[in-house]
C-alpha cells in the first residue's frame, strides 16, 4: 500500500502505531488485549492507536475472527506499507520523527549493552547514475530479505520475546550548498 495522505502519514509515523502494525503482520489478525501485552502498552492505549490506524485506512475489522458481535479484531490492509516521497507531508510526518530516533541512536551510551546493535553510518561515495540505481536496488533487496525472514520467524515463533528494530537508509545526491546553511548557523551562534 502506497501511503500519500497527510493522516494515513502521520498515523504511521507513530513508533507504537509501527509496532502494533508489525505485530499484526505476525498474528495476522488481532485483539486490542493481545496487542497490548505482546507490544508492552496499556490496552486502553492501544485501543486508541488502533482507532486511528483505522481511520487513516491503515486497518479494517476482521469480524471473521471474532468470538461474537462485541468482540473487535483488526487486520491490516496491506501487506507492506510504502511511504510516497514526494508527498509534502512525508518530510513533516515521517522524516522529522525518523531524524530524531537517529540522532537519539548516534547519541546513545556506548557503555549500555545493546551499544554493538546500534549503528549509525554516514559514507560519501562517488557513483554514477548507474551505480546509484544499482546500489538503492542491493539496500532494498536487503532489507526486503531480512523483514522477510524475520516476520516469518516471528510468525513461527510467537512466543520468543524481541525487540522491535527500525533501518532507515538514504541514498541520494548530495547537494552542497546544504554545507553553506550549516556555517551560516555555526557563524550566527558565535556572533
Amino acid at each position: 500500500m502506497e501511503i500519500s495522505e497527510p493522516a494515513a502519514l502521520r498515523a504511521i509515523a507513530n513508533p507504537v502505531r509501527q509496532r502494533i502494525l508489525m505485530q499484526m503482520s505476525v498474528a495476522g489478525h488481532a485483539r486490542a488485549a493481545d496487542l497490548a501485552e505482546a507490544i508492552g502498552q496499556p490496552a486502553n492505549s492501544v485501543s486508541f492507536h488502533l482507532r486511528v490506524l483505522a481511520k487513516a485506512g491503515l486497518i479494517v475489522e476482521a469480524p471473521e475472527h471474532a468470538r461474537d458481535k462485541r468482540d473487535r479484531v483488526w487486520t491490516n490492509v496491506a501487506e507492506t506499507y510504502q511511504i510516497k516521497s514526494n508527498s509534502p507531508a512525508a518530510g513533516t510526518a515521517i522524516l522529522r520523527p525518523a531524524l530524531r530516533w537517529v540522532s537519539d541512536v548516534f547519541t546513545h551510551d556506548e557503555r549500555d549493552d545493546g551499544a554493538a546493535r546500534r549503528q549509525f553510518l554516514l559514507t560519501t561515495l562517488l557513483l554514477t547514475k548507474e551505480e546509484a540505481d544499482g546500489m538503492a536496488q542491493e539496500l532494498a533487496a536487503l532489507i526486503d530479505r531480512w523483514s522477510e525472514e524475520n516476520l516469518a520467524k516471528a510468525r513461527d515463533s510467537q512466543g520468543v520475546a524481541r525487540d522491535t528494530y527500525q533501518v532507515v537508509t538514504v541514498l541520494g545526491p548530495r547537494d552542497d550548498t546544504s554545507a553553506d546553511g550549516d556555517e551560516k548557523a555555526a557563524s550566527e551562534t558565535k556572533g
